[in-house]
């Protein structure tokens, strides 16, 4: 199972730009990789647990475990690629 988690706040205005086109090509890409959404001001702890430390935070996850994260700059297309190498393996 795959999983994309995306670290965001309301302050963030490079998580508002990016968020909604990366979210609709996920699912219209890769519609059951499953997203969720971490609002990084509500879910502290688990924010901490994650060791995200900035913004925007994307990080894709097989099976529970993390393969691969995106800090600060990234584009659509990097997070797509990267998702299709580890639904092709």
């Amino acid at each position: 199972m795959i999983e994309f988690l995306y670290f965001t706040s309301k302050t963030c205005g490079v998580c508002k730009v990016l968020k909604p086109k990366l979210l609709e090509a996920i699912r219209e890409n890769f519609p059951k990789v499953n997203i969720r959404v971490v609002d990084v001001e509500e879910e502290v702890e688990f924010t901490g647990q994650s060791m995200v430390f900035t913004l925007p935070v994307g990080i894709i996850k097989a099976n529970g475990k993390e393969m691969h994260r995106f800090v600060r700059s990234f584009s659509v297309y990097e997070v797509l690629e990267k998702i299709k190498r580890f639904i092709d393996n």
